[in-house]
């Protein structure tokens, strides 16, 4: 099968999904009393880590997007402007919550898409498409969390955004190498797909939980 790079994201849909990250991540770095440029850093790292993992770590094919555009850049020290004028009237606005999980549910299927469209365009192999993908839609997550030292949320009990990252990224693979389908159809049938499960979870309160058997060693650390 030939494999072409596409623009698969409106960009208003980037750009939108952006902002949203980079409100959360500066709202994020304002609570833990950080400086301007620490409130920036986070808000960097939360909308944009993905991307530079996956363009910087694995692919290495030029400087990250986020370099090659100045509106990416842009739009986050908005954002960082936006928290550091308006933080407290931004943090009790009631639908900022609602906005920004609609656009993680839309987000984590699309950029899981995006970033194993761009690898299979490199020549990586299918486990290789597949850690790209999960890298570039949970990745800026969880480098956020490192860089904040705390504990990866991805990895606690409750939230599904690494799996349901993991199921888009297998049924990507599996509809376009096992069943044929344009890649263009298979990314929209997979957004879709990750979507709807994560709307259900937050509907139906469907929470990921902790391997059973290891009660004694929780919140324990590791001994040598």
């Amino acid at each position: 099968m030939e494999i072409k790079a596409f623009l698969l994201l409106p960009a208003y849909f980037d750009y939108i999904a952006t902002f949203l990250w980079a409100i959360s991540g500066s709202l994020l770095g304002a609570r833990r009393g950080y400086a301007v440029l620490g409130i920036l850093t986070v808000a960097i790292v939360s909308s944009a880590g993905g991307g530079l993992l996956r363009d910087g770590l694995f692919l290495q094919d030029g400087p990250p997007v986020l370099l090659r555009s100045p509106t990416y850049l842009s739009i986050i020290a908005a954002s960082v402007l936006a928290v550091v004028l308006f933080g407290q009237r931004i943090q009790r606005m009631r639908h900022l919550h609602y906005a920004v999980s609609l656009v993680d549910a839309i987000g984590l299927g699309a950029y899981a898409v995006v970033g194993m469209n761009r690898a299979l365009a490199a020549g990586l192999s299918l486990p290789g498409v597949i850690v790209v993908g999960m890298v570039n839609a949970v990745g800026g997550g969880i480098l956020r969390d490192v860089l904040i030292r705390q504990e990866p949320s991805m990895f606690q009990p409750g939230t599904l955004d690494e799996s349901l990252a993991l199921i888009g990224c297998v049924l990507f693979v599996m509809l376009i190498r096992l069943l044929s389908f344009e890649q263009y159809h298979a990314a929209w049938i997979t957004i879709v797909v990750v979507f709807a499960i994560r709307m259900i979870a937050i509907r139906y309160q469907i929470r990921s939980r902790p391997l059973r058997g290891f009660e004694k060693y929780w919140d324990k650390p590791d001994k040598e």
